[in-house]
């Protein structure tokens, strides 16, 4: 092997090792101020490790616990669902996030039929991906099978029908899911107590209405500090401060 090489991929090696050690690092020093009972301190940690090194599930579940154990709810609440997004299937974090709502007043309204809900949910949308992306992979590679080689047994050719026709549904399944979840980049949490919705993008406008710490809503235009929103499920909609409520995907954590 090239000398040069060597040490190229020995000190790609050795960096990634220090890169993971501080991260690591990071995170176990916040979940000490945490043990200690420095919820503050701890929720500045993580949110601290959150905005240098990205999201993280692990980071954003502590982060949400934080923030309940100081009683703030609305920014628990966000951030157990953004971890949500990452690990859907996370029974402690589906029971904290729950928990969380409970206590904020906040029920969870559904988008669609609760059932149709919880399957759109069941997996994250970088899964829905990967299923759609590798079940055209599996249709791309049989089609090979089927024009290059000419299969010659009927069995496996059946096979290789059902097999593309599974993964056919399976691109049907995935794409309207990530269709259905499509506005969830628009997606808000509220985080403030009895957040006013006002009728016009100022603070002495006239409030049409509050909303619990937790809430959703749909972001649309913004107005100086103000976003225009829709609450789902409701004929609720006008301008909501832009400290009282925060995007569910965040643009950018670095």
């Amino acid at each position: 092997m090239n000398q040069n090489y060597l040490r190229t991929l020995i000190c790609f090696l050795l960096g990634t090792a220090v890169v993971s050690s501080a991260e690591s690092t990071a995170f176990d020093s916040a979940n000490q101020v945490m043990r200690a009972g420095n919820f503050a301190g701890a929720a500045a940690a993580y949110e601290n490790i959150l905005s240098i090194e990205g999201t993280s599930a692990a980071v954003l579940y502590n982060l949400g616990s934080a923030y309940y154990r100081l009683g703030q709810h609305g920014p628990a609440i966000l951030a157990y669902e953004r971890a949500r997004l990452l690990t859907p299937r996370d029974p402690d974090l589906l029971s904290n996030l729950a928990i969380t709502r409970k206590a904020a007043g906040a029920v969870e309204e559904a988008k669609f039929d609760p059932r149709l809900d919880a399957a759109l949910n069941y997996l994250s949308r970088d899964e829905w991906s990967w299923l759609v992306v590798n079940s055209a992979m599996i249709i791309g590679t049989l089609a090979f099978l089927f024009g290059a080689l000419d299969l010659p047994q009927r069995r496996l050719r059946q096979m290789a029908l059902t097999a593309t026709c599974l993964a056919g549904l399976v691109i049907v399944i995935g794409s309207v899911a990530l269709y259905l979840r499509r506005d969830e980049a628009n997606r808000g949490v509220v985080l403030s107590q009895n957040a006013a919705v006002r009728l016009s993008p100022f603070d002495q406008a006239d409030p049409l209405g509050y909303l619990a710490p937790g809430h959703f809503v749909q972001l649309g235009q913004k107005s100086g500090n103000f976003f225009h929103i829709e609450v789902p499920a409701s004929s609720l909609r006008g301008w909501l401060s832009s400290q009282d409520v925060a995007a569910l995907v965040a643009s950018d954590h670095r």
